[in-house]
């Protein structure tokens, strides 16, 4: 049977019977087993047993229960007591044990307890690693000895603030390790009270030591960065809102501000850049940022500086807020402006340079092309403007770049534009231009304000102007091109005499294309030993007997044949090559003077022609010593030849000079007199030993009046002047009949002698009387016809264009120039031409021309040239380079031709009705002021 608290324990109502195999259904299922077997053997051998077990109520709730049952020989008696609530709370102490040990142990901060008296009465292995030491030797040991002595003293007045106010105290101290390492802690004391009594003191150490130097590290760098910013060249702010918060003495100081903090930042961006800045600002989101950005700054004196911003989006005390530098480079800016402006713009005049030429013409040549518009290209050159240069030297010659720049620019219309390209050569560009007129009514504007003196520190200058043109798109529609041929034009200027325009054309080419090469090669013509001389006879009017001879310098081109003085010594005058050359010429003569006196031959002087460049080297005399000592020829018998200009703008320097070689017995003459500007006076203070008359007046001596009565008051001046005169350019009978008759002291000219080489004067000299030798020079060349086949003679000539299409084995690419054919075959061709050519074989010549309809592109060499009309015309002989299908069909194309000629002008034929002759000494006679182009 069960007692009533049978059925509470096993909640069951006390009214239910309970058979014993019932009762082992309330055991727990996992118990059932080891209490039935329990019981069995207890039963069995009749022995009392206790048993802690569960069992499960009716409601499914488990209850721990302990059982005591005792067997007697009739049955047995048990007592069951529920012990769930101790045994939950037994279970819940351990748990707590578990739990308090394994925070004690575990915990990686050092956690200890110590008594009243500061021994430690337990401890935790963190505490001994933390110190180093063991449990053996913490425990019972003072925590004084692991504290550091300058921090014991606060260390215990915290621990005692523990006891007495039995409140828990946090503080930081300075601990010892048994190594002797310092170490940073963080001490919180937790007073330990049971049953109100205060029995020790918990305590929980935090090694800080790291988190300390951090600290340290974090406060030493937030000095230096703010030391940095404050003291920054930068300014640096953080806005937020768009209000500053914080700005450094330096943002403050280039704003002109004693602080900006709480100012609106857009109150000092310019109203003009407001709106685009603080839209870029605003669209940063966190941690974007907008570099170097520059705008306009607004100062607190309303003044304008250009700054360079940084501007982050960053989190600032948990909000949004923009951080920035701020550069100002108002003076930088500047800096670039005028870097800019230096780069545009030449250093020495403040016009625009070549760069900006070449790139505003790229831009006008887009635009003219595409309003279908001309523009032209004005090259201009100031003629002889090396001579300033090296006579006077560079500061004369810059002050006179600048004064010709001001005044161009003062001469053009404020839309059009000069430019300075380097040197002396400067540049013009004109759009949307109607008719050549304009071109042409510019260039003679331009060529006219160098009329005018120019006066540098007491110095005056007469400098003229060269103009080269070239128009698009007939003569290219690209900057090189049109540049090039500019500069061909200004060549062409140049060699016509300086100081005009000339238009491009191409058959400029062949005679720029030859400049070019004696350009090139004029520097290496004395080393290559290509230069000679020749010398002209003067002649004793009376006795016909040789009195001296003038050396006159050739050069014979590898490729070019003999060039002749015209062609190079402009050349030479403006490279400044004149001076060794001159040199040459003066060193040359004297010795083959001193070589015609070494062999017994009549005495004679030589006279050499000075240029101005010559004159004016401060060291000439000393030149012209040396020259005659290591020559040794006698002094009297050398003559200098100056001209009348070269002294009209030197009066003072070669005055000297004269003087200078009167002293040394050195004579003096004035080549080409009447010509120049020369006055009475002048001439009678020159110590000048010759006067020499013009060819030009001499050629018209006995048609023209006024020539003749020159020739008569020249005389009759020299001889008052008591100067002796020689007439250059005498070539007849008559001429010199003339001249003796009025006692013309000496004869030069073609009557007598063409300039010859030393080895023929030497013969002449042996003869020591000069004879006629007119009729010899008249003989004309007879060029005999080498061709195989025959040929068409033209009396209408065809006009082609020629080129040079190989040069030394080398492709060329040249415009065409305008040639007259008068007599071709299938082998080769007759033309004429103004420009001289050299008879090479290296030298290969393109002819393009129409007969018949068929248009024709023939190759060949120059075999053979003749000099007509006084070398202003040149015939030549070309031998083609033809294949052999291509000469038969131009054999039919002949037949046909010479067929249609006898029926009159043949049609579809390039045929040239008039003189070739005239058209070309036409051609070479243009005036400036004509378009040519």
């Amino acid at each position: 049977s069960w007692s009533k608290q049978m059925f509470v324990i096993h909640g069951i109502d006390n009214d239910l019977t309970v058979k014993l195999e019932e009762i082992f259904n309330f055991k727990h299922p996992d118990d059932r087993k080891r209490v039935f077997e329990t019981f069995s053997l207890s039963d069995e051998a009749k022995t009392p047993y206790e048993i802690e077990y569960r069992i499960v109520r009716p409601n499914g709730e488990v209850r721990y229960v302990v059982e005591s049952t005792e067997f007697f020989s009739n049955g047995a008696l048990g007592t069951i007591q529920d012990i769930t609530e101790n045994k939950n709370l037994r279970l819940q102490l351990i748990e707590e044990q578990q739990y308090y040990k394994s925070l004690f142990e575990n915990n990686p901060d050092a956690v200890f307890s110590f008594n009243l008296h500061g021994n430690f009465l337990s401890c935790n292995s963190a505490l001994q690693d933390m110190f180093g030491y063991s449990k053996e030797e913490l425990l019972n040991g003072n925590f004084e000895h692991l504290v550091e002595i300058g921090y014991l003293q606060k260390t215990q007045d915290h621990f005692m603030k523990t006891i007495r106010t039995r409140l828990p105290q946090n503080y930081e101290t300075t601990g010892i390790h048994k190594n002797g390492e310092i170490i940073d802690l963080y001490i919180t004391n937790i007073p330990i009270i049971i049953n109100n009594e205060l029995e020790g003191v918990y305590g929980i150490a935090k090694n800080i030591t790291e988190k300390k130097a951090m600290e340290q590290s974090l406060l030493e760098a937030e000095t230096k960065y703010r030391s940095i910013v404050e003291q920054s060249i930068v300014g640096v702010f953080i806005a937020q809102n768009e209000v500053f918060i914080y700005t450094n003495p330096q943002l403050n100081k280039m704003l002109g501000y004693n602080s900006l903090i709480g100012l609106d930042i857009l109150e000092t961006i310019h109203d003009e850049d407001r709106e685009a800045i603080s839209s870029k600002i605003l669209s940063l989101t966190e941690g974007q940022s907008i570099q170097n950005i520059s705008h306009r700054a607004l100062k607190q004196d309303g003044s304008i500086i250009i700054c360079e911003v940084h501007y982050t989006r960053i989190l600032h005390m948990g909000k949004i807020a923009t951080i920035g530098t701020v550069l100002d480079i108002t003076d930088r800016r500047k800096t670039e402006e005028l870097n800019q402006y230096l780069a545009y713009h030449d250093y020495l005049t403040d016009l625009p340079n070549r760069r900006m030429f070449e790139e505003q013409l790229e831009k006008q040549l887009i635009m003219a092309q595409f309003y279908n518009k001309k523009l032209a290209v004005l090259l201009i050159d100031l003629d002889r403007f090396k001579i300033v240069n090296d006579t006077f030297g560079h500061s004369i010659g810059d002050a006179l770049l600048k004064q010709f720049a001001n005044r161009l620019k003062n001469c053009l219309d404020e839309s059009q534009t000069s430019y300075r390209l380097g040197g002396d050569e400067f540049c013009i560009v004109l759009t949307d231009m109607n008719n050549i007129h304009e071109i042409m009514s510019l260039s003679n504007k331009i060529i006219q304000i160098t009329k005018k003196e120019f006066i540098i520190k007491g110095y005056e200058f007469n400098i003229t102007a060269s103009i080269g043109i070239s128009v698009s798109p007939e003569d290219g529609s690209t900057l090189e091109s049109l540049f090039k041929n500019a500069d061909t034009a200004l060549y062409f200027s140049k060699s016509q005499g300086r100081d005009q325009a000339q238009c491009y054309s191409s058959s400029l080419n062949v005679q720029s294309f030859k400049k070019f090469n004696l350009s090139n090669d004029l520097r290496k013509a004395i080393d290559k030993k290509e230069f000679f001389l020749e010398y002209m006879p003067r002649v004793d009017t009376k006795s016909t007997e040789i009195l001296g001879a003038e050396a006159l310098i050739r050069w014979n081109h590898p490729d070019w044949g003999l060039v002749s003085p015209t062609e190079f010594i402009p050349i030479a005058e403006e490279t400044g090559l004149i001076v060794p050359i001159g040199e040459w010429v003066l060193r040359e003569a004297c010795k083959q003077n001193k070589q015609w006196q070494d062999m017994g031959l009549p005495p004679i002087t030589v006279s050499v022609n000075f240029s101005v460049l010559q004159l004016l080297k401060q060291n000439i005399l000393q030149t012209i010593d040396e020259i005659v000592d290591e020559s040794g020829i006698s002094p009297d018998r050398l003559e200098i030849e100056i001209t009348e200009s070269s002294f009209i703008s030197n009066e003072k320097e070669v005055t000297q000079l004269l003087v200078e070689l009167k002293k040394r017995k050195i004579k003096a003459s004035l080549d080409d007199f009447g010509t120049g500007y020369s006055s009475l006076y002048l001439l009678k203070r020159l110590a000048l030993d010759t006067i020499k008359i013009d060819k030009s007046f001499v050629e018209e001596i006995l048609t023209d009046p006024v020539n003749r009565s020159i020739i008569e008051c020249i005389l009759n001046l020299a001889k008052a002047l008591q100067m002796n005169v020689v007439a250059e350019g005498v070539e007849t009978a008559e001429q010199y009949t003339f001249l003796k008759e009025r006692k013309c002291d000496e004869i030069q000219g073609y009557y007598f002698s063409r300039p010859i080489d030393p080895e023929e004067f030497t013969h002449l000299l042996k003869n020591k009387l000069m004879i006629n030798q007119s009729s010899k020079t008249k003989q004309e060349k007879q060029i005999a016809n080498r061709r195989g086949y025959f040929r068409v003679n033209l009396k209408n000539p065809l006009v082609a264009g020629m080129t040079i299409s190989m040069f030394k084995g080398k492709r060329v690419d040249l415009g065409s120039t305008e040639v007259f054919i008068t007599n071709i075959g299938p082998s080769g061709l007759k033309f004429l031409l103004g420009v001289k050519l050299p008879v090479n074989d290296d030298i290969i010549f393109k002819f393009r021309t129409e007969i018949l309809n068929q248009a024709y592109e023939l190759h060949g060499n120059i075999a053979w040239s003749n000099e007509i009309e006084g070398g202003e015309v040149y015939e030549y002989g070309v031998q083609f380079h033809i294949e052999k299908n291509e000469q038969l069909e131009l054999v039919k194309n002949l037949n046909l031709l010479a067929i249609k000629i006898r029926e009159g002008v043949p049609s579809n034929t390039q045929i040239f009705v008039g003189d070739p002759v005239s058209r070309i000494k036409e051609q070479k006679n243009i005036p400036s002021s004509i378009p040519c182009c």
